[in-house]
């Protein structure tokens, strides 16, 4: 819960005010307005064919603050998106080798089943001078 809503929130409010404090000192304010609205007509054309009225009035009475809380506002749901989306893949990849694991548990291995060989080469009789077992031993003879 608290990366998902305190940590956005957070770094959006610190957009907000470097927007509105900071940025009108390193670019002049029409500036930043500007790089605002250019930001929003990028956002109408790739998104809508043609533009919505409520976004060509946000342009047309655009000021600093309203530039700095749309700023803040964005940055704040980009971060957000992207805490939901780290998250979900992380809760899939622990899922998935969690799966892996217990499935691996509850695999038995079988024997296999035993060879059925004639009792007289599976060993030397005294005096025969057979050495070792199994299939060397038929050679020998």
């Amino acid at each position: 819960m608290f990366r998902l809503l305190v940590v956005p929130v957070s770094i959006g409010i610190l957009a907000f005010l470097f927007t509105w404090f900071i940025a009108p000192v390193i670019v002049p304010e029409p500036g930043v307005v500007s790089y605002v609205a250019e930001l929003s007509l990028y956002l109408s054309n790739a998104y809508f064919e043609t533009m919505p009225p409520i976004i060509a009035s946000y342009i047309a009475h655009l000021n600093l603050p309203m530039a700095a809380l749309t700023v803040g506002l964005l940055l704040m749901l980009a971060i957000q998106l992207l805490v939901i989306t780290g998250s979900t893949v992380i809760w899939i990849t622990k899922w998935i080798i969690l799966r892996l694991q217990r499935n691996r548990g509850e695999e038995v291995e079988q024997d296999l089943s035993p060879i059925d060989m004639d009792p007289r080469y599976m060993g030397s009789a005294p005096g025969k001078e057979i050495l070792g077992r199994g299939i060397d031993s038929i050679d020998r003879e």
